[in-house]
């Protein structure tokens, strides 16, 4: 995507910095980034055998994840890195290493490496002579094959038992035939062997998923396959949550080294929900639960189509140290579209997992990373385009989430999350006042779930109202040379208080075009920092902003990106292609779970708040499922149920079965409900929390809330205006009482409707710092209470 570097490293930091710092920055700006993603050492060491000790390197085709029990590292300057190719005279710098007191490890990534390449690496602490070294190879995108079995179209599920090793694979070639279950198989394909590449299928038709990979499996790749048509539903109008494209559902970190490249995943049979409805829920295009690391999705196409995803890509185990893509994994070059809830969901541990250059559009956040639990992970060139929340709202009134979803956990601790370089567009059409993009660049997940441990710099946040580019910040935080309209809603070195201007043909016109670069002089353009490793191939006399570099060529994704990623060139001697015929019903046994010991309590369970109906009228039964699951066997223990905090009665303590709890209840008052349950925990796993979810009730159908600010970014005293509309059956009446965090707003605890369904607010009261700020409707005879917003005043 971008040039490679013409002069020797060393040459182009110094001559960029020097450039930036005639051009554009303060040299100050500069020490921070010094300290805090960049120590250069004081030389380059030219030893080659230096011990490799308390070293590790987990390659994938273009990336690494090194580890280094650094003695004499901290928290505050981290460890150096160098690599080359092995032959190259020149040492490249690679980002500094992420030192995590927690078990004494300095933990880092270098990115945009060649595959099937031999690298040598030298680890250093800052300002001495390197100290250690290791060499690795990247993977091959050329693996050997052993055997090629031609697979005919069909019915039945293929059934997939034959592997090979890691001298030869075994191929299993569709050449474009058509596998179609009619909803009459539960898979397309059942793949319980390693080293095996499923290739050139038409997949439709399954029952669950399309393609299920066993647990015990590795080394496994799914490549240039149409899946479509697939899934169960739970309600008859939504679909089965999580059924997937692409699955596998694991118990304790089995099944690595999984590769899914070029495959076009769209259309389920069912449709997720949307925020309409509560949290959403429903089909999947990859998949992966309690599985272990390593694994590589790029260059894809998934789409929900007509329907919807819940997320694209993701998995569970969320609030772990593992989770998913769990560690030392690759998620880039997709094209990604039709989601209610992520676009990509890589949420647990997020060790030395690396996400870049993939397009996101029509999504409800772009990146989801809450939490990561022990770090680093790297999210660096992806593009987000249109944001949608609400299903069948108009773009003006629906609400509008983060480019970048970054919650954590007081109890799992706080990883180190870079965010680099992407760019976030902001569509317009007619007739809509505001962009179709998102609503702010990062955001927490909760007053007690903020942003942490994070660094942000080089991105553009191009936002749909001139709201903030961050909210719910906490500590440990660095944003510096970020693009932003609006305000910053954190402290921002050298930020850039502008809205961009693109080239000619670049923008969001360009849609998955690649075309973001943005134009010669004005904001933005070559002043970005310098990050080692990064954009080291910058054009110019130094890196731009956002995802694309002015003067490179245009960026690609999904099957335009997969230039020269075939997996499966280098057939072994003389394999011998078998024509099968059409694969007979095979019954696929499910294991049974041997739960390993583990010390009580110490097991992280996953867990699942679900609702019969999301929306309901006052008075009307609804019933809570919680769901607790784990990688150690069924879960015991109980559940208490809570409504915004208070137990629901008759809903306390309410005993597992078969790892599932239940509430009924018919108590429930008109308006908004979160809905969570307190998991008790057991001898093996810990105690934990299901939700929340938001359960609606309606006094009577038919009545809408909006909220809305004169301004979403005021000065301290300034006056602003919050509006609530109220639309529903005949005029309706009533009060708004305004509150800011739960707090009354002075003067504006009763604000009668007027003629016209409208209650007004102004104030000038607000404190410096960000506001969630709601209208709760009384109700009248004809219309339900309820809840608008929140919306986010940002007071400067």
């Amino acid at each position: 995507m971008y040039r490679e570097a013409t002069r020797s490293y060393a040459g182009s930091v110094h001559a960029a910095l020097a450039s930036r710092r005639m051009r554009m920055l303060a040299g100050a700006s500069f020490l921070l980034v010094g300290i805090a993603i960049g120590n250069w050492p004081a030389q380059a060491n030219a030893q080659t055998t230096l011990p490799s000790t308390g070293t590790r390197a987990v390659p994938t085709y273009e990336s690494v994840g090194l580890y280094w029990s650094a003695p004499g590292a901290n928290a505050t300057t981290g460890c150096d890195v160098q690599f080359r190719k092995v032959g190259d005279a020149a040492w490249r710098q690679g980002l500094a290493m992420w030192y995590d007191a927690r078990d004494n490890e300095c933990r880092g990534s270098l990115v945009q490496l060649a595959p099937a390449t031999n690298y040598e690496v030298q680890f250093n602490l800052p300002g001495v002579a390197a100290t250690a070294g290791l060499n690795f190879t990247t993977w091959s995108n050329a693996l050997p094959v052993a055997k090629t079995i031609a697979v005919a179209s069909g019915s039945a599920t293929l059934n997939i038992t034959e592997g090979g090793s890691a001298a030869g694979y075994v191929v299993y070639e569709g050449a474009g035939a058509t596998l179609d279950a009619a909803n009459g198989a539960q898979f397309n394909v059942s793949v319980n062997a390693s080293y095996v590449i499923v290739r050139g299928l038409t997949l439709t038709g399954a029952q669950q998923d399309a393609v299920r990979i066993d647990k015990s499996q590795h080394d496994v790749v799914i490549e240039d396959n149409d899946i479509s048509n697939w899934g169960r539903t739970r309600d008859g109008t939504w679909g089965a949550d999580m059924d997937s494209g692409v699955r596998a559902i694991c118990q304790s970190e089995e099944m690595t080294r999984v590769t899914v490249q070029r495959n076009r995943i769209h259309d389920p049979r069912y449709s997720a929900n949307s925020w309409t409805n509560g949290h959403p829920a429903g089909p999947q295009g990859i998949t992966f639960s309690y599985c272990g690391g390593n694994h590589v999705i790029r260059h894809n196409e998934i789409s929900g189509g007509a329907k919807h995803f819940n997320d694209a890509i993701g998995g569970e185990d969320n609030f772990s140290k593992t989770g998913f893509p769990n560690a030392d994994s690759d998620i880039y070059g997709n094209r990604i579209s039709a989601t209610w809830d992520d676009g990509i969901e890589a949420e647990g541990g997020n060790k030395n997992v690396r996400i870049w250059g993939n397009f996101l559009d029509r999504t409800a956040t772009g990146i989801a990373t809450t939490v990561v639990s022990v770090g680093p992970t790297y999210i660096f060139r992806n593009v987000f385009s249109r944001n949608e929340f609400y299903e069948g709202k108009p773009h003006d009134q629906d609400d509008r989430q983060p480019f970048f979803k970054s919650g954590s956990d007081a109890t799992l601790g706080d990883g180190r999350r870079f965010i680099f370089h992407n760019t976030m567009l902001q569509a317009t059409e007619a007739g809509s006042v505001y962009g179709l993009g998102g609503g702010a660049g990062g955001g927490g997940t909760g007053s007690t779930q903020l942003i942490n441990n994070t660094v942000s710099m080089n991105n553009i946040y191009h936002l749909w109202k001139p709201n903030s580019a961050f909210y719910q910040v906490g500590a440990n935080n660095m944003f510096q040379n970020d693009m932003f309209n609006g305000s910053a809603g954190a402290p921002m070195v050298s930020g850039i208080n502008a809205t961009p201007t693109y080239a000619a043909g670049n923008g969001w016109q360009s849609e998955a075009g690649g075309q973001y670069a943005l134009a010669a002089g004005t904001p933005g353009f070559d002043q970005a920092v310098r990050i080692a490793n990064f954009n080291d191939s910058f054009v110019g006399a130094a890196p731009d902003v956002g995802a694309a570099e002015a003067g490179a060529e245009a960026m690609k994704f999904g099957l335009a990106a997969s230039a020269g990623s075939s997996v499966s060139g280098s057939p072994a001697p003389a394999p011998t292609p078998t024509p099968t015929p059409t694969p007979t019903p095979t019954p696929t046994p499910t294991p049974t779970p041997t739960p390993t010991p583990t010390p009580p309590g110490s097991v992280s369970p996953s867990s699942g708040m679900d609702s019969s109906s999301y929306t309901i009228n006052a008075g009307q039964s609804v019933t809570f499922t919680a769901n607790v699951m784990g990688n150690s066997g069924t879960p015991t223990g109980t559940i208490t149920f809570r409504d915004n905090g208070v137990s629901i009665a008759g809903c306390v303590t309410v005993a597992l079965a078969a790892g599932k709890a239940t509430c009924t209840t018919a108590a429930l008052a008109a308006g908004t409900h979160p809905i969570t349950g307190l998991y008790s925990g057991d001898a093996v796993y810990g105690s934990g929390v299901a939700g929340p979810i938001t359960e609606t009730v309606k006094g009577v159908a038919g009545t809408t809330l909006t909220i809305d600010s004169s301004r979403y970014s005021s000065t301290l005293g300034q006056n602003v205006t919050f509006t609530v509309k109220v639309s529903g059956n005949g005029t309706p009446t009533g009060s708004v009482s305004f509150q800011d965090n739960g707090a009354s707003i002075a003067g504006c605890a009763s604000v009668a409707l007027n003629s016209n369904g409208v209650a007004k607010c102004s104030t000038r009261s607000l404190a410096v710092g960000s506001h969630p700020i709601k209208g709760l409707y009384s109700g009248d005879a004809n219309n339900a209470a309820g809840v608008a917003g929140p919306i986010t005043q940002t007071v400067n």
